[in-house]
């Protein structure tokens, strides 16, 4: 049988291949990237129901991996948009939110730019199996023993370009020096610039000036933005691999408004701020359209920061802009104004900011304003949490992740979400520390 890499030469040989033979053929190829997946963990958003099929990561291993279901659903889904299969991409995605044929056809025009060469496939797919191998907690400890750093409180991708840079990522050697460089450069800017992090208004503007070094490189962005996208395909790969699931119309808008910001800076006709604007503004548009109040971003500051809450929030609905509302005015004073003057900080050394990494997850499983008021009370602690002892600090990351699952998961917070007023701020990590905005 031919490799991968060899078949990807030619697509459409590629894509005649069953969905069970494609998955064999990728595990072929990918077997030392694949298999580190099943150590990751990941998180579920509460009860579902699973399709009555075997999951990705099932017919591999005759058990079910989180990630590596997540993984192989976004090849699945290349697939899908390769051969035009709309509605096998949208199938079980929800009626009021499915992806528009239009939506859909951009995508696939986008994807048609991107593989206009023998070898663009292949890098393409090595993107998607390789991106969330910083998620398997032996790859920072086998950094370690080969460069002496501890990179174990690093965010994945972060770990994953060091890893990349100590060649423990052997299937980045074997692509052309053109489709490696360019791979790189991605993994790089990945490292400290995350679409959905902006497209969830999580980090800040001075975490987009990694896209300076983008400028002249058009096909390395284009591989990592829909490498990305293939991605947020894939997301709930984990519980439903029926379709592409968690990439609907509201998720698709939001990262075409992050691709049009990204695309702005990059060509020099926005900054970092006004590109980091244009989401919040947009979303604020969004809104708007339904009745909701307008928000005037560029102009007041609680305004802006109140729509990057919303943002985080994913909020896209009126009720739900509604019920944030009510948290916001909820708040006593002194906290309203810690988050409108954390919200507001872009980062510099003189003033770092903080990324409070994955707090949109956290807020997407409340629902109660109550909860609402709680989490935005300890946000603001998190957020004026700006002290290191690192001088060059500009970004400083605090990963809510132990909190979600120890504590918001937990039958104590459901029953009294005020538990979280005796939770200590997350550790920081300095994330970037340069940035020229």
């Amino acid at each position: 049988m031919q490799s991968l890499q060899a078949i990807c030469e030619t697509p459409e040989s590629l894509f005649e291949h069953s969905d069970e033979e494609l998955l064999h053929l990728v595990h072929k190829e990918f077997p030392e990237e694949l298999d580190p997946l099943q150590r990751a963990d990941s998180i579920r958003d509460g009860p579902w129901t699973p399709p009555n099929t075997p999951s990705p990561s099932y017919i591999l291993y005759k058990k079910d991996y989180d990630e590596v279901s997540r993984t192989l659903l976004g090849v699945l889904a290349l697939r899908w948009i390769h051969t035009g299969q709309y509605e096998a991409f949208i199938a079980s995605q929800p009626a009021d939110a499915k992806l528009t044929r239009a939506s859909f056809d951009w995508i696939r025009a986008f994807y048609a730019q991107i593989i206009s060469d023998r070898t663009s496939l292949f890098t393409l797919i090595t993107l998607i199996i390789i991106h969330d191998l910083g998620k398997d907690p032996k790859m920072a400890s086998d950094c370690r023993a080969q460069t002496g750093e501890d990179i174990s409180t690093l965010n994945h991708d972060a770990i994953l370009l060091e890893a990349c840079k100590a060649s423990l990522v052997p299937k980045l050697a074997l692509l052309p020096d053109e489709d490696r460089v360019d791979a790189l450069r991605g993994i790089e800017l990945g490292a400290t610039f995350n679409f959905g992090q902006l497209a969830q208004a999580e980090n800040v503007p001075a975490s987009l000036t990694g896209l300076y070094k983008m400028r002249g490189h058009n096909r390395s962005f284009k591989l990592h933005f829909m490498k990305q996208l293939l991605k947020v395909a894939g997301a709930a790969g984990h519980m439903d691999w029926s379709c592409a699931r968690n990439l609907i119309q509201p998720i698709f808008d939001s990262y075409r408004n992050v691709y049009d910001a990204c695309e702005g800076i990059i060509a020099g006709t926005l900054t970092v701020r006004s590109g980091y604007d244009l989401v919040l503004t947009r979303r604020a548009e969004l809104l708007r359209d339904q009745n909701v109040r307008v928000y005037h971003v560029e102009d007041v500051l609680e305004d802006r920061a109140l729509m990057r809450l919303l943002c985080m929030g994913n909020v896209t609905m009126a009720d739900e802009a509604f019920l944030y509302e009510g948290a916001w005015q909820a708040l006593e004073d002194p906290i309203r104004e810690t988050l409108v003057r954390g919200l507001n900080l872009d980062g510099k050394r003189s003033e770092p900011a903080v990324q409070p990494t994955y707090m949109p997850v956290l807020l997407g499983l409340v629902k109660d304003e109550n909860a609402l008021v709680c989490i935005f009370r300890y946000l603001a602690q998190i957020l004026s949490a700006t002290e290191v002892g690192d001088p060059v600090a500009v970004v400083i990351e605090r990963s809510v992740y132990t909190v979600l699952k120890q504590v918001i998961e937990s039958n104590e917070f459901k029953n009294d979400p005020s538990i979280l007023e005796m939770v200590d701020v997350p550790a920081g990590v300095v994330l970037l520390t340069t940035a020229s905005l």
